[in-house]
């Protein structure tokens, strides 16, 4: 055995049993690729040693590899890529490909840490992108390209930049190649007898994570708007791989089918985002600019880095869903199955992966037999903190609340995991009973695998909402929710 064989066999040891070792046999994957997004300059390494220990044939990044769009936080990058696979090679001496697309975070359209106009010429990647891509990474930076890997092709599409003023100089929005490409190579593509991987930052308009497609109303995790929807609808063999949203994969939104397949590839960071309306959640357009604040701290934000590994066989397309601190899995794997001429669809009918399909497959979270709901008072209890200073509030200020606590809901006891909670106080007036205040909680752990999610939620509500006086009664119902939004058999607790 060689020294580099040895310490990829070290390697694997060290990262656990996570990923699928495939043996010799007709289940070997034709292509086998590492994916991660949202990194923001954390976990490159550990994700690259477990896709290392994986043997994977390639290395895919959805963008927002920085936060701060400079040439250093490339020259990091290519740091950790060239010490896990020195000569883009494995440590068994395979070959590995890298797919790497730019995000908002890469191209200066977001963080701009820069002194001056001349500091941010010198140091930021948008003025430099092609020169230091060509010096870091041995080939030209393009704005959108198709690579090949073991007959496969990826089309690649690095963000597309707004338009800024910076200094008081104008850098102007860059044009959408995006139409024109994918016209200029629509035979090539159609003409493929097996998928095609089409990546880029934002995800796709009207696809992954959409709970509005399922009712409700519209919001917003920066879907494009640059019109890749109805040029990719004529693919059936195409799946869109994207990041950008921070969407935990143990949301079974993550992964879309219509016309063709979109699969959200979360954030290798383990900065969490969330729908909004949660009082324990993190939605910057609707839930940190709230007022009155939210009555709850955020959930561990940073709770689950997350990354995914593809298999790509004749008959399926497979996906790993991984935390890639604790290397396990954070669900079951996404199998897409593929149909003549590669499609990821089926030619008539609805798609496996289809939203409504699953929703109405899928069976409500159900409460242990002997599960309890408790109601106690805090004395001293705040609003959360963002929510607090917009609204000028002292920190230091307490207000009474009123905490709803009861347990977690996994597949232990249950044919479905809880996602969130629903928890209403119900006011008694003669033979009406009506709602006078309800929230809408996460589960502690959601954006984990269910192992961590055991145990005890809450919710909390400000003991001003909550009605008293003379023949007053309340009582609290606590329902529990799917992914999808469906809902189980309530707790509700006695008249007080």
């Amino acid at each position: 055995m060689t020294r580099r064989e040895f310490v990829g066999t070290a390697t694997l040891a060290a990262a656990g049993t996570a990923v699928k070792a495939w043996g010799a046999s007709e289940k070997t994957p034709k292509l086998r690729v590492g994916i991660l997004s949202d990194a923001h300059d954390r976990n490159f390494e550990t994700g690259f040693r477990i896709f290392d220990a994986a043997k994977v044939d390639a290395v895919l990044l959805t963008g927002d590899m920085f936060l701060f769009s400079t040439v250093k936080e490339l020259e990091a990058l290519a740091d950790a890529w060239f010490k896990v696979f020195p000569n883009d090679r494995r440590s068994d001496g395979g070959k590995v490909e890298r797919l790497f697309v730019t995000g908002n975070h890469d191209e200066i359209d977001w963080c701009r840490p820069f002194a001056s106009w001349e500091d941010l010429q010198a140091r930021s990647l948008r003025f430099n992108r092609e020169t230091a891509w060509k010096r870091l990474f041995h080939e030209d930076y393009e704005k959108i390209r198709i690579k090949e890997v073991k007959g496969y092709k990826f089309v690649l599409r690095h963000w597309i930049c707004r338009g800024v003023t910076e200094f008081g100089h104008v850098i102007p929005a860059e044009k959408d190649v995006t139409t024109a490409f994918m016209a200029a190579h629509a035979a090539e593509l159609h003409a493929e007898k097996k998928p095609f991987f089409f990546v880029q930052h934002d995800p796709i308009d009207e696809t992954v994570n959409c709970s509005w497609l399922l009712g409700g109303g519209k919001w917003d995790v920066g879907y494009s708007r640059l019109g890749e929807r109805p040029i990719l609808d004529k693919y059936p063999n195409c799946i869109a791989l994207t990041g950008h949203s921070h969407e935990t994969l143990t949301d079974e939104k993550s992964i879309w089918q219509g016309a063709f397949t979109a699969v959200n590839c979360s954030c290798a960071h383990g900065h969490l985002f969330t729908p909004p309306g949660r009082e324990n959640g993190r939605n910057a357009d609707h839930d940190l600019r709230r007022k009155p604040p939210l009555e709850m701290d955020l959930i561990d934000r940073w709770q689950s880095p997350q990354g995914l590994i593809m298999d790509v066989s004749d008959a399926e397309v497979r996906f790993q869903r991984l935390d890639i601190l604790k290397n396990e899995p954070v669900g079951p794997d996404w199998v897409v199955p593929l149909f003549a001429g590669g499609a990821t669809v089926p030619p008539t009918g609805v798609p496996k992966y289809d939203f409504k399909v699953r929703k109405a497959a899928s069976r409500p979270p159900t409460f242990a037999p002997d599960a309890k709901v408790t109601v106690s008072r805090i004395k001293d209890g705040h609003y959360r903190a963002f929510g607090s200073i917009e609204k000028g509030l002292e920190m230091s200020e307490t207000h009474e609340q009123v905490k709803v606590a009861f347990p977690t809901i996994t597949t232990a006891q249950s044919p479905t995991r809880a996602y969130d909670f629903s928890v209403r106080c119900e006011v008694e007036a003669g033979d009406v009973i009506r709602t006078a205040c309800e929230s809408r909680v996460f589960s502690p752990h959601f954006a984990m695998g269910e192992k961590w999610d055991g145990g005890e939620a809450s919710c909390l509500f400000s003991a001003s909402a909550i009605p008293v006086g003379y023949g007053i009664r309340v009582r609290f119902v606590v329902t529990p929710f799917d992914c999808w939004g469906n809902a189980g058999s309530p707790l509700v607790t006695r008249w007080y």
